[in-house]
């Protein structure tokens, strides 16, 4: 019986993986889109695996939120350029499945938020020639500018760390 727990605690050390981060889109990568003003060109969402007592990632494929990145198209001004605001805000958190599971909520939850001179509640907000540069790299999502209108502008996705 001794040898059972031993084996069964060393294929339980052995089944879990390590941590791995995630990217997801809310937008599909690839296509023609479409936004208008107010609209949000991208979300990239992050997110991590919710660690056990072990340091390792969770057997049961918890996730913890690690925060996102957000582009926003906020106009065109009488150049033509593209005005737009971004935010980037990343989490830390020191959740672990026993906190989760185990109902001991000790839980230490930071946020980070990336701005600049230009914020504001809705984010940096910066201007963009389309006329100079047709793409724009930001949390490292390529923003390929292909039609520009004055109420709304039309695009493609590429998430270059994928």
């Amino acid at each position: 019986m001794k040898y059972f727990y031993t084996l069964l605690l060393t294929f339980s050390l052995v089944a879990c993986s390590t941590i791995q981060t995630y990217r997801s889109l809310d937008q599909t990568a690839g296509q023609q889109l479409t936004a208008s003003v107010g609209g949000t060109i991208f979300r990239l969402n992050r997110s991590s695996d919710l660690p056990n007592a072990f340091g390792k990632a969770d057997l049961y494929g918890g996730k913890v939120d690690r925060g996102y990145a957000e582009l926003k198209f906020l106009g065109v001004n009488d150049k033509g350029e593209l005005l737009l605001a971004v935010t980037d805000m990343n989490k830390s958190s020191s959740e672990t499945t026993m906190d989760r599971y185990g109902g001991r909520p000790a839980v230490q939850v930071q946020t980070n938020v990336a701005v600049g001179s230009g914020s504001s509640d809705s984010g940096t907000k910066f201007v963009f020639d389309p006329k100079k540069q047709k793409d724009l790299v930001i949390a490292g999502v390529r923003v390929i500018f292909t039609d520009v209108q004055s109420y709304s502008v039309s695009y493609r996705l590429e998430d270059t760390q994928r």
